[in-house]
């Protein structure tokens, strides 16, 4: 897991953060990021380079604090 604390310039007053896990449910591994309020954009970019460049979005998740979950594509073995 990765945790990026925001730049305190963001929202004033609330500090975001946005975190991102490895979800590994064989044969899929997803990876979740969580972003809170008041995470400004170079959080969400800061921690998105950890995941795959082919992972595919898809899903969603909450209404204030956000859940985007991408997932690898499976190797064809």
């Amino acid at each position: 897991m990765s945790t990026v604390a925001s730049d305190p310039e963001g929202v004033p007053g609330v500090p975001g953060t946005v975190t991102v896990s490895r979800v590994e449910r064989p044969p899929l591994v997803d990876h979740e990021l969580i972003v809170t309020a008041g995470a400004v954009a170079s959080d969400v970019s800061s921690v998105l380079v950890t995941v795959p460049a082919d992972a595919v979005f898809v899903d969603h998740y909450g209404d204030v604090d956000l859940m985007l979950v991408f997932r690898e594509v499976p190797a064809n073995d």
